[in-house]
C-alpha cells in the first residue's frame, strides 16, 4: 500500500511538473512572438514612407536653378517682341533685321547693358548714337525699356516660385530623414533577459505590480529605455517611482519614469516608459526687459526638457523691436519646441523653419535663433547659431565666449549655421543674450567687457546670476533700455 501511495505521489509530481514545464515554455513563445511584434511594428511601412518622401524631394530638386541673369532665349523673346511692335512695318526692317542682323544684335544688346547699368532711362548720348541708324529711336528705346523692365519682373518671380519649390523640396527630404530615424530607433527593442524578467515580476508582484511584458531599447547601451506593461490588483494604485526603484536594483544603475510617462500604476494595464537618470542637472533663470516705449519685447526664449536627456536654452530675437518682432521671434520659438518635442533633431529643426520662413509672402520675416543643447548624461554642450549674439561659458574663474557670423533666418536661399562644442563641469554656468545687452555696454571691447561683468556676479543661482547682469548692463544706460534685452543663464549641477 505504501509503495502504490509513493508511485501516486511521484506520478502526480512529474505531471505537475510537466504542466509547469508546459506553462513556461508557452509563455516564453509568448513573450518571444510579442518581442518580435514589437520590435518591427511597421517597421517597414515607415521605411516605405521614408522613401517616398525622399523620391518627392528629389522631384523638386531636380527643378531648374535660379537664374542670375537673363538667359539667351530670354533675350532672343525680348527682341522679337520688340521687332514685332516697331520694326515689323519700318521700311528698314529687311536692312536691320536681315542684312546688318548681327550688327543690329549687338548694338541692342549693349543698350539692354546700359539700361541694367543706368537705371531708368538711357543718358543723351547713347539715344543720339542709337538714333544714327534707326529711323524709330524714341519708340524703339521706349518699347526696348518696357519689354526689358517686364523681363526683369518675371525673372524676380520665377526665383520666388524656385525658392519656394527649393524649399518645399528640403522640407520633405528633412520629413523623409525624420521618418527613417524613427524607423530606425524608436522600434529597435529586445525583450528583456529571461533571468533578470522572472526576478522583476517576483519583486513587482510582491508590490501588488503584476508584469505583463517587459522590452528594453538599447540604441545607447549606455542609456536603455525601458517599457514595461503592467497593473495592479484589488484597486492598488502603486507609483512608478517605487517600480523604478526595483528595475534600478534589477539593471544594477538608476531607472528614473519618463517624463511623459504615467506616475501611477493602476488596475487597467498600462506601458510605462523608464529611462536611465541623468547624472546631471540644468537649473535655468532669466531677467528681460522690454525697449522704452514698447509694450512688447521682440526676444522670445523657452526651456525644454526632452526624453533622451537632453536639456535645451533656446532664444530668438525679430529684426526690430515691438508687436511685429515679437510675433516673429514667437513664431520661430513655437516651431522650435514642437520640432524639438517631437523628435527632430536641432539642424533639421532649424532647416525646416528656415524654409518655411522662406516661403512667407512677404518675405520679410527675419529672426536670430540661439539654441543651446546640453547633454545631462556626459555634460558635454553644443550651440547652435543663426546670425544670433554671444554666448558666453562661465568656468570657475574665467569666462569664454561663442560668437557666430551666420545670417539670420529667411534672409537667404540657403541657411548658415554654425555649431560649437563644448564640455562642462559641475558648476559651469551658460549665459545666453540678445543683441541688445551687447549695444548697451560703452566703447568697442563689449564682449570683453561682458566677461569682466560675469566674473564679478558671485553667485551658483541661475536666476540671481541673470537679474544682476542685466542691472549692471543698465546702469550703463541710465537704467533705460535702448532695445530689448534678454539674459538667460543655465548652471549645469551634478546630482
Amino acid at each position: 500500500m505504501g509503495e502504490f501511495i509513493i508511485a501516486v505521489l511521484i506520478v502526480s509530481v512529474l505531471w505537475i511538473a510537466w504542466d509547469v514545464l508546459k506553462l513556461v515554455l508557452g509563455e516564453s513563445a509568448r513573450e518571444d512572438a510579442a518581442a518580435a511584434v514589437a520590435k518591427e511594428p511597421g517597421r517597414e511601412q515607415m521605411l516605405k514612407y521614408s522613401q517616398s518622401f525622399f523620391k518627392l524631394s528629389e522631384t523638386f530638386r531636380r527643378m531648374p536653378e535660379k537664374k542670375e541673369c537673363l538667359s539667351q532665349q530670354d533675350i532672343e523673346d525680348m527682341f522679337r517682341m520688340v521687332k514685332g511692335k516697331v520694326c515689323q512695318n519700318c521700311p528698314q526692317c529687311a536692312l536691320c533685321w536681315q542684312e546688318n542682323y548681327y550688327k543690329t544684335y549687338r548694338r541692342i544688346y549693349s543698350l539692354l547693358n546700359s539700361i541694367e547699368e543706368e537705371g531708368e532711362e538711357l543718358n543723351t548720348g547713347r539715344q543720339e548714337a542709337f538714333g544714327e541708324f534707326c529711323v524709330t529711336p524714341r519708340e524703339f528705346l521706349n518699347e526696348l525699356d518696357m519689354a526689358f523692365r517686364q523681363a526683369k519682373i518675371n525673372l524676380t518671380w520665377s526665383n520666388r516660385l524656385l525658392e519656394n519649390r527649393a524649399a518645399v523640396g528640403e522640407q520633405l527630404y528633412e520629413t523623409g530623414l525624420t521618418l527613417q530615424h524613427v524607423a530606425d530607433t524608436i522600434y529597435d527593442v529586445e525583450q528583456l533577459e529571461r533571468s533578470v524578467l522572472q526576478e522583476l515580476r517576483l519583486k513587482l508582484k510582491f508590490r501588488g505590480v503584476f508584469v505583463k511584458e517587459v522590452w528594453i531599447s538599447e540604441n545607447d547601451p549606455e542609456r536603455p529605455e525601458i517599457f514595461m506593461n503592467a497593473r495592479t490588483k484589488k484597486g492598488r494604485c502603486v507609483p512608478t517611482k517605487e517600480v523604478a526603484e526595483v528595475l534600478s536594483e534589477a539593471c544594477g544603475r538608476p531607472i528614473v519614469p519618463g517624463k511623459d510617462s504615467r506616475m501611477i500604476v493602476n488596475k487597467e494595464y498600462a506601458t510605462l516608459m523608464f529611462v536611465t537618470e541623468p547624472e546631471y542637472c540644468l537649473l535655468n533663470g532669466v531677467a528681460r526687459v522690454t525697449k522704452d516705449g514698447e509694450l512688447v519685447s521682440g526676444d522670445n526664449f523657452a526651456f525644454l526638457s526632452k526624453e533622451n536627456g537632453q536639456a535645451v536654452m533656446s532664444l530668438a530675437d525679430g529684426m526690430g523691436s515691438g508687436f511685429g518682432a515679437c510675433q516673429e521671434s514667437e513664431l520661430v520659438i513655437e516651431l522650435l519646441e514642437q520640432f524639438l518635442d517631437a523628435g527632430f533633431c536641432k539642424e533639421t529643426a532649424v532647416k525646416m523653419i528656415h524654409s518655411a520662413m522662406m516661403m512667407q509672402n512677404s518675405g520679410q520675416i527675419f529672426s536670430t535663433v540661439d539654441l543651446c543643447t546640453v547633454d545631462l548624461y556626459s555634460g558635454e554642450c553644443e550651440l547652435l547659431k543663426v546670425g544670433a549674439s554671444t554666448t558666453f561659458v562661465k568656468r570657475q574663474d574665467w569666462v569664454e565666449s561663442v560668437t557666430s557670423t551666420s545670417l539670420p533666418l529667411g534672409m537667404l536661399q540657403n541657411i548658415d549655421y554654425e555649431c560649437t562644442k563644448k564640455k562642462l563641469n559641475s558648476g559651469d554656468f551658460i549665459i545666453m543674450i540678445s543683441d541688445g545687452v551687447l549695444d548697451a555696454l560703452p566703447g568697442r571691447n563689449s564682449q570683453d567687457m561682458m566677461k569682466e561683468l560675469i566674473l564679478q556676479i558671485k553667485t551658483s543661482n541661475a536666476r540671481d546670476m541673470a537679474r544682476k547682469l542685466l542691472e549692471q548692463v543698465l546702469s550703463y544706460q541710465q537704467s533705460r533700455a535702448s532695445d530689448d534685452m534678454t539674459i538667460l543663464v543655465g548652471g549645469l549641477w551634478k546630482k
